[in-house]
């Protein structure tokens, strides 16, 4: 596979390719998996990600929506996280951040990816910070705010796909008994809470990690990212009538952080 698309978000850089993808802020990919296990209208719905209500005092009010249409419209026709922005942004607190506040898992599934050990309060002259440049893509390696995963079997039964991320410290979970959401993708976590490793099997609610500035990040948050069809196949989780997802219900609550208020 050669063909390459290179996108430059404001926080986030992002490489697809017909095997594979590389990002920044809010962005991954990978192979094929098979669905197995039996799916039910339970596991298929999302929980909210992270230990926080928007405007509780910990995360802030606004949510920075996807723009996957890249049209600069978010699902509720207001202006999403930043044009071209491919997931959910709940942002924190400083203070929330040093108090530690976890990110869970939103859906059970298996841990595919894990990078850990990135400096966490970008952005900052720190090396970890700084953004390599757009053709900076090594298979198994890491520069700056970019990480990569090992070359993988690619969906067509190649080998050599890879994805990088700008995320920093990263965790990328498959949803292997979910039939709506294929993975989903957690990024700037802080440097050394991450509580999983590759092959952990996780439930939905159960702490991955907790929530920092690593990566290309411009303060404290969570990029939360989700994938329907397969790796980086990019889903809109909001239903609205601007935006991809016109009426395919992710969340498990509404709002998606109901079961978090007290």
């Amino acid at each position: 596979m050669t063909a390459i698309k290179l996108t430059l978000l404001t926080i986030i850089l992002s490489i697809l390719s017909a095997c594979g993808s590389s990002g920044s802020d809010d962005n991954s990919s990978g192979i094929d998996a098979n669905m197995g296990g039996t799916p039910n209208v339970q596991s298929s719905l999302l929980e909210w990600p992270i230990d926080c209500v928007p405007g509780d005092g910990k995360c802030l009010a606004r949510i920075g929506y996807p723009d996957i249409n890249i049209d600069g419209v978010a699902h509720d026709c207001n202006l999403p996280g930043y044009v071209g922005h491919q997931g959910t942004d709940i942002v924190i607190t400083e203070q929330a951040m040093l108090d530690g506040t976890a990110v869970l898992a939103a859906s059970a599934g298996t841990v595919r990816w894990v990078f850990d050990g990135k400096f966490d309060q970008c952005p900052s002259g720190h090396p970890d910070c700084q953004v390599p440049s757009d053709d900076w893509f090594v298979p198994g390696q890491s520069n700056g705010t970019r990480v990569c995963t090992p070359e993988i079997e690619c969906s067509n039964g190649s080998f050599g796909c890879f994805y990088c991320f700008d995320g920093g410290n990263v965790v990328v979970i498959e949803h292997p008994d979910n039939p709506d959401v294929h993975a989903t993708r957690y990024d700037h976590l802080k440097t050394n809470s991450i509580v999983v490793s590759p092959g952990d099997i996780v439930s939905a609610g159960d702490k991955i990690a907790e929530a920092a500035s690593a990566g290309r990040s411009t303060a404290p948050h969570l990029h939360f990212e989700v994938w329907d069809t397969g790796f980086y196949e990019l889903a809109d989780p909001w239903v609205g009538t601007c935006g991809p997802n016109t009426n395919k219900q992710f969340w498990k609550n509404d709002p998606p952080w109901a079961s978090s208020q007290g």
